[in-house]
């Protein structure tokens, strides 16, 4: 007979180790990445956070619809969202 060794998981322990660091959710790294000096492009977001191309678009449209000030510049080669920090 195999003996099984208890984990904390299967005693029900769901305890965090006191160490643990918080994960931060995906719409806090959207706005931090969206507050970088040079902004955030499509491609990099979607990397970033495992998102679809829409997904970004909709994250992106909810965080204006929360107040946000989120700028499209479309000047350089690649269009780039970024929150302005001057509103």
């Amino acid at each position: 007979m195999i003996k099984k060794q208890a984990t904390n998981r299967a005693r029900g322990d769901k305890s965090k180790p006191a160490n643990a660091i918080p994960n931060p959710s995906k719409k806090a790294r959207l706005e931090t990445m969206l507050s970088r000096p040079r902004g955030a492009t499509q491609k990099q977001l979607e990397r970033a956070l495992g998102w679809q191309p829409h997904s970004v678009r909709a994250a992106i449209s909810q965080l204006r619809k929360g107040g946000s000030d989120v700028l499209l510049d479309r000047s350089g080669r690649t269009p780039t969202y970024r929150i302005d920090a001057a509103a």
